[in-house]
């Protein structure tokens, strides 16, 4: 194993129980530097008091690792866990203030998240929001959905997504809406692990409509998916949703690929996109970014392979069969982690943080020519205390970056 300081390394779980499952989530909470994955982080409510967006008004305070969308009104949702709750709000004022928060489960629940394995939230034109989030079940974790139909004054009763919740974990999901406004969720699946020696889960994905009951097909979509890393997730012209995810590759490579579905009936198309040759036995906990522009595929990732280490990004221009070289984000000595992508047409929008080992500084960066030139980088906020990761964020007018910290509380910032 190689020794990456201020990053969390995980082993593989071993077995599908809770010992095992218990033994992986301990890893996590190895706290170096600002980059902790705590199983369920608590904000500090004095502190909170004094930030941007006051959590007063939330029971336990609010918790860490808040997901963020505009809806089609242009209102900002926050899905937002806490221990043993998850609730709803939203914002008129791009983020200044924010409406009281829903209750999504009604029932106490042991809530499960961190940086990769954080709750979801989408709103379609119809104003339906859907919301995914993991806590403990009959496994010691499982995705749940629920559903507004209402515009969020009420929620559906949480339910598993997963058709084999009883038997196997289900986690890290990734929720996104296509452009006809389906949902989509893709998630880590341990049913079909039989060789608890042999690290890798499965990706299994569903499909939700907001006019259909909440039952749940599960499909598979692919194997060997590195255990702790989340799935990015995008759609492509054709409006099929294509994943960028680590895997595990021959050796114990741990570098990323893409997985295209493909029509009914055809096996979905996987492609290696990423050669940095990382053998490490254990878990990076460091998922990457996808976005798609008219004519490019554009990803962000970390590594610390042999070929090369730290944060890169590359663009495609023939659907994923060969990138552009590598570019290097941020500074190498500052530990630069958790990029997200975003394309606008030509503008390509790139965010990541950086640790000097006392604070954590937000960077961005933005290329007009679809990624080929870019502009210079430039920290446009910071922390000292605990941070989320940061988020890309559009309503259709403007770009903002969404980033949640211990102190400062949840901010949505302006890129330009």
């Amino acid at each position: 194993m190689i020794d990456l300081p201020n990053f969390p390394i995980t082993k593989s779980v071993s077995r599908a129980s809770e010992k095992g499952f218990v033994r992986r989530l301990l890893g996590h909470i190895l706290l170096l530097g600002v980059f902790a994955l705590s199983g369920c982080s608590q904000l500090n409510h004095d502190h909170l008091k004094a930030g941007t967006a006051d959590y007063s008004h939330y029971p336990a305070g609010g918790g860490l690792f808040v997901t963020a969308t505009f809806g089609p009104d242009g209102r900002l949702w926050r899905i937002v866990p806490e221990k043993h709750h998850v609730y709803v709000d939203y914002s008129t004022n791009l983020g200044k203030t924010f409406s009281a928060p829903v209750l999504i489960n009604t029932e106490n629940q042991h809530i499960k998240v961190s940086g990769e394995n954080r709750p979801g939230i989408a709103v379609d034109r119809s104003g339906r929001i859907y919301v995914t989030y993991a806590a403990e079940g009959a496994q010691p974790v499982t995705v749940y959905f629920s559903m507004s139909a209402d515009n969020g004054h009420s929620f559906s009763a949480p339910l598993p997504l997963s058709d084999k919740a009883s038997e196997a974990n289900s986690f890290q999901a990734r929720l996104a809406l296509n452009p006809a406004g389906q949902a989509y969720v893709f998630w880590h699946d341990e049913r079909n692990r039989t060789d608890w020696k042999q690290p890798g889960n499965s990706i299994y994905y569903t499909t939700i409509s907001g006019q259909s009951s909440l039952n749940f097909v599960a499909q598979k979509l692919s194997d060997t998916l590195c255990d702790c890393c989340r799935i990015a997730a995008a759609f492509d012209n054709a409006a099929q949703p294509v994943l960028l995810a680590r895997f595990i590759y021959p050796g114990g490579i741990r570098d990323h690929g893409l997985i295209k579905t493909q029509t009914e009936g055809k096996k979905p198309m996987e492609l290696r996109v990423t050669f940095d040759q990382w053998a490490i036995e254990a878990c990076p906990d460091h998922g990457p970014a996808i976005a798609f522009s008219d004519d490019k595929y554009h990803i962000a990732w970390f590594t610390q392979g042999s070929v090369r280490q730290g944060l890169f990004y590359a663009y495609s221009t023939d659907q994923g069969q060969h990138f552009s070289n590598p570019l290097a984000l941020g500074n190498p000595g500052k530990l630069p982690s958790h990029p997200d992508v975003m394309a606008k047409g030509k503008r390509i929008f790139l965010t990541w943080t950086e640790f000097d080992g006392t604070k954590t500084q937000l960077w961005v960066m933005q290329s007009n020519d679809g990624g080929q030139t870019w502009q210079p980088a430039k920290s446009i906020a910071e922390s000292t205390a605990e941070v989320d990761f940061p988020f890309l964020l559009s309503n259709n007018k403007d770009v903002f970056v969404s980033w949640n910290s211990k102190n400062e509380g949840y901010r949505l910032i302006p890129v330009n």
